[in-house]
């Protein structure tokens, strides 16, 4: 496992991180142990852990890793604030539950999350799926600079989504707020708007890194499901534009030099290792469910592109991977 740094703090982590939000939900299939994963993952060198709030049921994703936390110090963890648990989601299904960007509320966020994680510090503080006007909010960001200043979080980042997109609400958060992280969706297949933030100067400048989810853009770069899968109604993949998805796997096809078996790597790690070859992102989020994955996936840090195999990519990006797409994701925003 290699390491990297978020912008100038000193927050080291490893380049490939795990998230909770798989471990405690069924929006992208059953997980059978979530114990059993983490405990991988820190095996495989793992040592960034991504969660909120919001995952799973009562605090489900930072109560799951209490014991761990307890046990290990030198873990980076990072857990959000923004959305209210005890309310009701939009609508039913997987939807979104109201945001309460108060400062009262942030304050008592923190503390709700300090309390179920069973610490006194949260070492990454992101804004979870924020809009624009908490970004522009500067009464909201005072309170952050507050919370930080008592030592309760060492260092501010932005989460986008739930969608792909937020341009503006990312390029105004680096720009602007005092953040060392700023995590998107980000695929070899879907590169913006990663691109666009790889591009802002406080990025450039190493002062800002940048977090990768949904890596394997709903598993068409995984080699774990084909054109043919049917996934639950529940299943978050499901939501996905068909169209979308069989443009994705047929892109996927011009990349399969990164995955020749002279190369050593899987197709997931060849996904993973595709991200890596930007130096804007500092860690990448895969979706797990299984021991086997984490193990998988984590061993994408030793296993880089070399500069050809990263021209090569970077020109099939510029040709859209010879293909004519069917759909076009539009890019979400809230300006």
């Amino acid at each position: 496992m290699r390491y990297r740094r978020f912008g100038r703090s000193d927050l080291v982590v490893s380049e490939v991180g795990l998230g909770t939000w798989t471990l405690v939900s069924d929006w992208w299939g059953r997980c059978e142990d979530p114990q059993a994963i983490i405990a991988a993952a820190l095996d495989a060198g793992v040592n960034f852990i991504d969660t909120a709030p919001v995952y799973g049921t009562d605090g489900l994703g930072e109560t799951i890793l209490r014991d761990v936390l307890a046990a290990r110090d030198d873990l980076v963890l990072t857990t959000k604030v923004g959305y209210d648990i005890t309310a009701a989601r939009r609508y039913p299904g997987q939807s979104e539950r109201p945001h309460d960007w108060r400062p009262e509320s942030v304050r008592r966020q923190v503390d709700d999350s300090l309390r179920r994680l069973g610490t006194d510090r949260i070492d990454l503080l992101q804004l979870h799926n924020t809009r624009i006007e908490p970004i522009l909010d500067d009464d909201l960001w005072a309170t952050l600079l507050d919370i930080r200043a008592a030592g309760k979080v060492r260092e501010l980042g932005v989460a986008l989504g739930p969608a792909i997109g937020w341009v503006e609400e990312g390029n105004r958060a680096i720009d602007d707020r005092p953040i060392v992280a700023l995590q998107t969706v980000f695929n070899v297949l879907e590169q913006e708007p990663g691109r666009t933030f790889a591009a802002r100067p406080r990025v450039r400048a190493g002062e800002v890194g940048l977090i990768s989810r949904v890596p394997h853009a709903s598993d068409t770069l995984s080699g774990k499901v084909t054109p043919d899968t049917v996934f639950d109604p529940k299943d978050h993949r499901a939501h996905r534009n068909r169209d979308n998805m069989l443009d994705n796997f047929e892109k996927a096809e011009t990349l399969a030099f990164l995955w020749a078996p002279e190369t050593g790597r899987t197709m997931g790690q060849a996904a993973i290792a595709a991200i890596l070859a930007n130096p804007a992102f500092t860690t990448v989020l895969p979706s797990v469910l299984t021991v086997d994955e984490i193990r998988e996936y984590a061993a994408a840090s030793d296993l880089p592109l070399t500069e050809r195999e990263a021209a090569d990519v970077e020109a099939l990006w510029e040709r859209n991977f010879d293909h004519v797409d069917r759909y076009v994701m539009p890019l979400k925003s809230s300006v």
